[in-house]
């Protein structure tokens, strides 16, 4: 038996014909829209609610954790727990207006490419002079390869004329008469939640734009292995999984294209950055392996491919080059991150944390440098936490009590829907600092607060809780559950614990460090003393922290414009020894030990 689905997005209404029984969450993903299942469709993160229209099965059991009464009353349910049983009208409200970190503090980077453009002037042949023309042209151009299509290219060409010649080293990459025309690349960081795209001119290294967007993949989950999962789960799951970035990234390009009024024939190379995990589901390939013991990857070395193996839509005899990575749970990013950094020229001891979706801790120390990945969970980005969102317009990204008020600011002063993690990071240390919370990370008991501190401890969905906003609207406050903070006990104790273990195998303390580096959207956006005061990083360090902003995106810049940068990635490669914690007997003492506030 069928059933019709009618979707309504931005005043669009489109109709969906279905089976009794199938999922709703499968069939929206299937037809393209974007929902929000961080966990995969799990049902375990409330957070693919969508309003409901006609006659709406009954709520279960997991789905009244995550609904309160006003949004069961008005249609709200789960879709990844709604299977369909009759015709239905389904709304969606969710906005894809993520504010993604795509600047940095490192802005210099020398240009040394290895890809050159070159006018040369083709001479008419006579019988004086009877070479060829392509001899004429490897001749002035200093180059001996050239591929069927611009071989072809030579036909139509106006002899005796100026041309250009785009090449790499000795090979021929392209032939135009447009002279004046630029050549361009791009520099991609594919990150779990949100990917950047920048475009570069490649004569002169200057970042000419930007364009950035939600990692489309969220809707397979939030974190690699839910997305692992559902290619193993779903038939054709990895090849979905790669066309929906694939198709986003050229959706980029096409942005990038029309507003600098360029060609994609202009652009001859891109350089990639990604965790190991991004990096295979771009190009189709299995990452079963990682989610397993012995975690091993089908590669971390660079990859260099032609943009027609990739499907991206750049020049077709261009370049797509992925940057190595470390191991499974290291990726190409932070190799970026230690290429923006220079990491091999820092003196003393210096770290380098990425907090983002993961925590990757990198500790260098003159010739040697240790890596490992803290399994933070996805909590700094909104999912797990209760009322947990994304950096999109209305989250709370900072977070304050002053003269026994609350004050905070959301992204874009909107009026508040949600928290992200730079206000929930702020959000613990605040209560914390005004003993809201014992160091244990327990909420306290009413009688253990003052007069004015009262008012803020309620209770939601039968756990304690603190209140954050005082809207007059009740069924829009925003609360910070005993359940969050345990979210981020979780979180912050395993960097912090990573953090530990590193030092331990160089046999350093924290006093010794010279320098911390944090790189990354949510590391960009923290306020480091609120970091330090809960101890996610050493308090000792405060005062030596670099919030360097995007450096896996710079890391990928570094690469496109300077053909030294491959050697530089492979010497700091040869030099990292990468930790795995979970085999580590020290590690968990000390996570146990660093939850604590």
């Amino acid at each position: 038996m069928s059933h019709l689905i009618r979707v309504h997005q931005d005043n669009k209404i489109k109709e969906i014909e279905c089976n009794k029984g199938d999922n709703l969450l499968k069939v929206l993903l299937k037809n393209n829209y974007e929902i929000n299942a961080y966990c995969g469709g799990e049902g375990i993160c409330g957070k693919c609610k969508i309003k409901l229209k006609g006659e709406i099965n009954k709520p279960n059991k997991s789905e009244l954790e995550f609904l309160d009464d006003k949004e069961l009353k008005e249609g709200f349910r789960l879709s990844c727990l709604y299977n369909i049983k009759s015709n239905l009208d389904v709304i969606l409200t969710q906005k894809d207006d993520i504010t993604v970190m795509t600047k940095s503090i490192i802005t210099e980077m020398d240009l040394n490419l290895d890809l050159k453009k070159e006018n040369i002037y083709l001479k008419k042949a006579d019988l004086r002079d009877q070479r060829d023309y392509l001899q004429r042209i490897y001749n002035k151009s200093d180059t001996d390869q050239i591929d069927y299509s611009n071989l072809k290219k030579i036909e139509n060409l106006k002899k005796d004329s100026e041309i250009s010649v785009i090449k790499k080293k000795n090979k021929i990459i392209d032939i135009r008469t447009d002279l004046d025309k630029g050549y361009y690349g791009l520099a991609v960081d594919i990150g779990t939640t949100t990917i950047v795209i920048y475009l570069l001119d490649l004569e002169t290294g200057q970042e000419l734009d930007t364009y950035s967007f939600y990692n489309p993949q969220k809707k397979f989950g939030a974190d690699v292995i839910s997305r692992i999962n559902y290619t193993i789960n779903n038939k054709d799951g990895l090849k979905k999984i790669k066309k929906t970035i694939v198709d986003k990234l050229n959706k980029g390009i096409d942005h990038l294209v029309e507003n600098n009024n360029i060609k994609y024939q202009d652009i001859y190379k891109m350089s990639v950055v990604g965790n190991t995990v991004m990096l295979h589901l771009l190009l189709g390939i299995d990452a079963l392996n990682i989610a397993k013991a012995p975690y091993v990857p089908i590669f971390t070395e660079e990859i260099n491919l032609s943009p027609k193996e990739t499907e991206i839509k750049i020049n077709k005899n261009g370049l797509v080059q992925l940057l190595p990575s470390i191991s499974g749970y290291v990726g190409a990013d932070i190799t970026g991150d230690m290429l923006a950094v220079n990491i091999n020229k820092l003196n003393g001891i210096n770290l380098l944390i990425d907090i983002g979706t993961n925590g990757e801790i990198v500790l260098s120390s003159n010739k040697k440098i240790l890596s490992c990945s803290a399994a933070a969970g996805p909590a700094f980005e909104g999912a797990n936490i209760t009322f947990g969102t994304a950096g999109i317009s209305g989250a709370i990204s900072k977070f304050l009590i002053k003269d026994n008020k609350i004050q905070f600011k959301t992204i874009n002063d909107k009026e508040p829907i949600g928290i992200c993690g730079s206000g929930l990071l702020d959000m613990i240390a605040e209560f914390y600092k005004y003993n809201f919370i014992e160091s244990s990370g327990r909420i306290v008991s009413k009688e253990k607060l003052k007069d004015w501190q009262k008012p803020f401890l309620k209770e939601y969905k039968g756990q304690k809780a603190l209140k954050i906003t005082n809207l007059k609207n009740y069924d829009k406050q925003i609360f910070l559950t005993q359940k969050d903070i345990r979210e981020v006990q979780l979180a912050k104790g395993a960097i912090a614990a990573g953090i530990e273990i590193l030092l331990k195998e160089l046999n350093y303390k924290d006093t010794d460090i010279n320098r911390v580096f944090i790189a990354g959207g949510f590391g960009n956006y923290i306020n480091p003393d609120n970091a330090c005061f809960i101890k996610m990083i050493p308090n000792c360090l405060k005062d030596k922290i670099i919030q360097i902003g995007n450096g896996a995106g710079t890391g990928a810049k570094i690469y496109l414009l300077n053909k030294n940068a491959k050697r530089e990635a492979e010497n700091i490669i040869k030099k990292v020894k990468y930790i795995e914690l979970s085999i580590n007997k020290e590690f968990q003492t000390e996570y146990i030990k660093k939850m604590s506030f």
